[in-house]
């Protein structure tokens, strides 16, 4: 595929709605595939869509365990059920220290390759471009620009109202963003944004293309939907398992 494309592999919120997965997305380019973020649930749709040993890295936000605690599965399945004997594995230094805890010797490394990145820190993974950014929320938490011949992709991750998605550049073709809060549900003591604030922050950085996601269980995803749209300038849909977005 030329540009960039992304698939969802999960988008509940904070936990999975029956028959779902939490956060987990394949973003892929004509040659690498990245697996970002990998709640529970996320391993068994990756497979749908790619074998293991086809994905370059593994790449988390942080360390909450709707967006990581499938990693100690992920770690058994590749070490006892495939040839692959070192993956690369991209997040924070508190995604590393919750993986290890799950091994007898408190030691991952043995398969994950880690990579421990911070706010402003860049990456390349093939011919894909990492940019990562600190959001607002309770723990450290990286949104992340993917860059791949001229065409970009935006993830917000998790984020309250202190982080702008100016802080990862302009005009991306796609954000995927979280909209986990709608105007009947938003109130600032809660770390997350509603619908309304980022579209309208999608708006300020000239993103051309919105897809809402980590919409909780419970909540009506059409309202979501709705509310984005109302705001949003350009073209606003919804992340629905399975799904791919691409930039072309």
């Amino acid at each position: 595929m030329a540009g960039l494309a992304v698939t969802v592999l999960g988008c509940s919120g904070s936990y999975a709605a029956a028959g779902q997965a939490c956060s987990g997305y394949l973003i892929q380019s004509s040659t690498t595939t990245l697996w970002v973020d990998c709640g529970p649930g996320t391993l068994a749709n990756v497979q749908n869509h790619v074998g293991l040993e086809d994905i370059d890295a593994i790449v988390v936000s942080h360390h909450h365990p709707d967006h990581c605690a499938e990693l100690p599965v992920i770690y058994n399945a590749y070490k006892y059920f495939t040839d692959v004997r070192h993956i690369r594995a991209v997040g924070t230094a508190d995604v590393r220290r919750v993986t290890d805890a799950f091994q007898p010797d408190g030691d991952s490394g043995d398969l994950f390759d880690w990579e421990i990145v911070t706010d402003g820190c860049v990456a390349e993974i093939g011919d894909i471009e990492l940019n990562f950014s600190q959001t607002d929320h309770p723990v450290e938490t990286l949104a992340m620009r993917f860059r791949c011949d001229g065409a970009s992709i935006v993830y917000t991750a998790d984020t309250g109202r202190g982080w702008s998605l100016a802080r990862l550049g302009q005009e991306p073709d796609i954000v995927v963003g979280e909209g986990t809060l709608i105007d009947a549900t938003d109130n600032p003591a809660i770390p997350h944004i509603s619908c309304t604030h980022l579209a309208a922050d999608a708006n300020k950085v000239g993103a051309k293309r919105l897809v809402v996601t980590h919409v909780p269980p419970g909540s009506d995803p059409s309202q979501h939907l709705d509310e984005a749209a109302s705001v949003f300038d350009g073209n606003v849909e919804l992340a629905v398992t399975g799904r791919t977005f691409s930039t072309i």
